[in-house]
Parts: structure tokens; C-alpha cells; sequence
């Protein structure tokens, strides 16, 4: 729990720096070959230089994933909303992100989410590392809460898992064949 403490002093520190310094960022872009559309093709986009890694998206362009270019244009704002959107991830991914291998204990479904039906507490146990997640409907109001803390321990592909801190309102979008 202390290493999640000092990650968490450390990011909310980051997060202040890059909450005056994002509109600079995209300044600094350059073409570069990389991931794009959440690491699924590769292709040269504008991307930060290395030094500035920490603020990057380690798995998208600054132009963002699919879902974010059907929407934005990729012009300078578009640049600074999707940095906004998805702050700090190389952080994330980096200097705190915790090893991804290695056996897990499993506490609860790890399949929890507020688009799929499936509702409760889920927790991992990686030693040192852990995660914990709880996802609840608001009543009949459309939206759930959806707490997750520690790191991301519950997707495997990934050789590192992200830092998570991550307290959320979100609207429930169930697909028609989802049932509660």
C-alpha cells in the first residue's frame, strides 16, 4: 500500500505540471513511426519526442485512437484534448507502472463493467502489486460508479500494468442483448 501511496503522491504532482504544460505539448510534435488506434497498426503520425515521453500515449498518435479521430479533426486542439483525455499515460506506463507476469489471485469477477451488465467488487493480489474495483448502478439513473485503484492488473496482454487511480461517475451503455 505505500508504493501505491508515493505512485499516487508522484502522479498527483505530475498531474499539476501537466495541467498547465499540455497546451505546449503538441508545439514539440513530430512525424513518427509508432503505434496507433490503441496499439492494433502502426503508422507515422505526430507523436512527442522522446524527452517528453511521460506525456504521451504510448499506444496512439496525438491524432488519438479511431473512435477520437471519427470525431476531431486533428488539428492543434484536437492534439490538446486527446492529451487532456489521456493524461500522463507514458507516466502510467512507465516509472509506475507495475511488472504484468507472474502468478495473481483473483477475488470477485474480473469481467466488471458499466457497458456489459456485470456489477460488484473485484480484487487481484500480484505481491506487492494489487487492484480493486467496484462498479455499481446509481439507482435508475443511467450512470454507475466505477472505482478502480492500484494497478491494472486484470488485463494480461500488456507486459507492464498501468497505475490506476481512477474514481468515476459513467453513463451505462448497454448493448441490447445485456442483461443486469
Amino acid at each position: 500500500m505505500l508504493r501505491w501511496l508515493l505512485c499516487l503522491v508522484a502522479l498527483l504532482v505530475m498531474t499539476v505540471i501537466a495541467f498547465f504544460i499540455t497546451p505546449f505539448l503538441p508545439l514539440f510534435a513530430q512525424p513518427r513511426m509508432g503505434p496507433i488506434d490503441n496499439n492494433h497498426g502502426m503508422a507515422v503520425e505526430p507523436r512527442l519526442p522522446t524527452w517528453l515521453a511521460w506525456f504521451d500515449t504510448p499506444d496512439n498518435s496525438l491524432l488519438g485512437d479511431n473512435n477520437w479521430k471519427a470525431t476531431h479533426n486533428g488539428d492543434y486542439w484536437s492534439m490538446v484534448q486527446w492529451l487532456y483525455r489521456n493524461s500522463l499515460y507514458g507516466f502510467k506506463w512507465g516509472p509506475i507502472a507495475a511488472p504484468n507476469d507472474g502468478p495473481r489471485t483473483i477475488h470477485g469477477d474480473p469481467t466488471i463493467n458499466c457497458n456489459n451488465g456485470h456489477y460488484g467488487t473485484m480484487s487481484i493480489e500480484k505481491k506487492p502489486y494489487w487492484q480493486w474495483k467496484y462498479v455499481e448502478p446509481i439507482g435508475s439513473t443511467g450512470w454507475c460508479w466505477m472505482l478502480n485503484f492500484g494497478w491494472l492488473l486484470n488485463d494480461l496482454d500488456p507486459p507492464k500494468a498501468l497505475f490506476m487511480f481512477s474514481p468515476r461517475v459513467v453513463r451505462i451503455h448497454l448493448q441490447p442483448t445485456d442483461q443486469c
